[in-house]
């Protein structure tokens, strides 16, 4: 099964090999803790509780679902599945908007959908991106060099992170494609990469070590490379 939640935490989409995505709503419910001995009070907090019933269940594949992206900012759920489909359905009134499709027909292993509509997705089998506009006008293509694990947003939404079997961490522009900067890492093959709102990078690596890179530009300004510097790592 895959998972996409949207950044606000509102929504969650799940796919799975029904060929079928289900848009759930998450709820905050108000939780009352049990007292703890010598406390005076009790503790009241928020917890997330998923809906017992989907919000939309979206149809339009006919192969299994292998990825998902939700996004509240441009009301869309895009799902790509292992005929290299993609389909977009409205979140919030689960209509169905539009398609596109690899333009080899591979399976789709990642995508990604930034606030400015741009849309990439990406296929193991070629190792190719390709970057489309959310109307559905393909815009770039680029091969990866190598199997990617992990491809993100930067939180301002004009790069593309990718890392992967290669241990590098790439960053590419949301418009062209064009590398901006290329990190060698350690040599070890990244399994998963988060970008924190800080635009800092924490890799997980398959021998179990975590890798934190820190961005000397935190704003990733369209006018300036990010620089990118080591600054820790741990072993577990």
């Amino acid at each position: 099964m895959n998972i996409a939640v949207t950044d606000d935490g509102c929504f969650l989409a799940t796919g799975s090999y029904d060929t079928t995505v289900m848009v759930w709503e998450v709820l905050r419910a108000r939780i009352t803790e049990k007292r703890v001995r010598n406390t005076p009070t009790e503790l009241a907090r928020k917890d997330y509780v998923i809906a017992e019933t989907p919000f939309h269940i979206l149809c339009g594949h006919d192969d299994i679902i292998t990825c998902l992206c939700a996004s509240v900012e441009l009301d869309l759920v895009i799902s790509g599945s292992k005929d290299g489909t993609c389909v977009f359905h409205t979140l919030r009134e689960g209509k169905y908007v539009r398609s596109l499709r690899h333009p080899s027909g591979n399976a789709l292993s990642k995508l990604v959908a930034s606030r400015h509509g741009r849309v990439v997705l990406y296929a193991d089998e070629d190792l190719s991106l390709h970057l489309y506009s959310i109307n559905g006008k393909h815009l770039a293509t680029s091969e990866s060099n190598g199997r990617l694990n992990c491809v993100e947003l930067s939180k301002c939404g004009e790069f593309l992170v990718c890392a992967g079997d290669q241990g590098q961490i790439v960053v590419r522009s949301m418009n062209t494609f064009d590398i901006v900067k290329r990190y060698n890492g350690v040599g070890k093959i990244i399994t998963c990469l988060a970008v924190t709102v800080e635009e800092c990078f924490l890799a997980g690596t398959k021998d179990g070590s975590l890798l934190v890179y820190s961005i000397e530009n935190p704003q990733l300004r369209k006018t300036s490379i990010p620089r990118m510097k080591s600054k820790s790592s741990v072993s577990g």
